[in-house]
């Protein structure tokens, strides 16, 4: 479910962007409150950076409306940027300056007031984990800490909205977890409203809200496990089989009618409505072709099967005639 009694904090209304004759963004709609992490999920060049940069006022919309912390980014580019943190996937520090530098430069950019400086500076120092590297070149930092310290330069300012745009492309998953843990309680304890982009399905599972992008249009939206029911009230249990020739199983299971068949490695996914009436026959069907089951079992679906199995649908329905 939503988060309750947050008040609005990011809205947006059909937005829609081409460059030329390409439809990068697509009439999305969604809106975002205080207090909760909003995940935009999508493969590279599903549109995700570009509604990123409309809501921000960095890219005006060919179409639709949007509104953020209470001001419209058609008109107020500037107020937007004010109330907003935000952090893109070109964020750049100061690689030659040290980490209490760099929050210090941005502070002044921010604008913030001479007089609330220190205590900003070292707000930021600790909310995002960096005592003891305050005096470290932003150059010799590794990847997931220099992570933390743009993330606390785009929260010098203390905004109540904050724009990531995949900010832990690259790093490590402990460096990952200790950024998440930096976002949850910024949206619990501090009420700020996230809106993030990631490709990582582990990571969309910390999100309260998801929007799947695909092709610039958003082709599901919920809670993740909204999500994970609805793929199981759509096409039931999740299932895994190994065998010995792959390729020769998947064809057989996809001529069989069964939904959302795909490779993992060496294993194979697929969904059946009812155990109990699946494995037998698909036992018999395998060994009546010649091919060795190995594994098979029921799986409790991730979000990466929600994903895979939706953009894959989307895929074949816009194949057909």
């Amino acid at each position: 479910g939503r988060i309750k009694g947050g008040e609005i904090a990011i809205e947006a209304h059909g937005l829609t962007r081409d460059f030329g004759s390409f439809r990068a963004v697509d009439q999305v709609s969604f809106s975002v409150r205080q207090g909760e992490i909003f995940g935009l999920l999508g493969a590279n060049g599903a549109g995700k950076t570009t509604a990123i940069k409309m809501l921000t006022g960095i890219l005006p919309p060919t179409k639709g409306e949007g509104q953020v912390a209470g001001a419209d980014m058609r008109s107020a580019a500037q107020t937007i940027k004010e109330r907003i943190g935000y952090m893109s996937q070109s964020f750049s520090l100061y690689q030659d300056m040290t980490v209490v530098e760099n929050i210090r430069l941005y502070s002044r950019i921010y604008g913030v007031a001479r007089s609330e400086l220190g205590q900003r500076v070292d707000w930021a120092i600790e909310i995002a984990g960096l005592e003891g590297v305050e005096g470290r070149l932003a150059s010799k930092l590794p990847l997931g800490i220099r992570q933390r310290l743009a993330l606390s330069c785009a929260l010098v300012h203390w905004p109540r909205i904050l724009f990531l745009d995949e900010p832990t492309s690259g790093v490590d998953p402990i460096g990952r977890r200790r950024f998440w843990d930096i976002l949850t309680h910024l949206s619990r304890v501090e009420q700020v409203a996230i809106l993030i982009t990631t490709h990582y399905m582990s990571e969309a599972d910390h999100c309260d809200h998801l929007a799947l992008m695909y092709a610039g249009r958003i082709i599901a939206e919920d809670s993740p496990e909204a999500m994970k029911q609805a793929l199981y009230e759509d096409v039931g249990e999740l299932f895994e089989v190994t065998v010995d020739q792959p390729l020769v199983a998947m064809n057989l299971l996809e001529q069989d009618g069964y939904k959302g068949v795909g490779l993992f490695g060496k294993r194979i996914h697929f969904f059946a409505r009812d155990p109990r009436t699946v494995i037998p026959p698909l036992r018999l069907l395998f060994a009546s072709h010649g091919l060795q089951v190995l594994k098979l079992r029921p799986l409790t679906p991730t979000l990466e099967d929600v994903f895979v199995y939706r953009i894959l649908a989307q895929e074949k329905q816009e194949r057909r005639p």
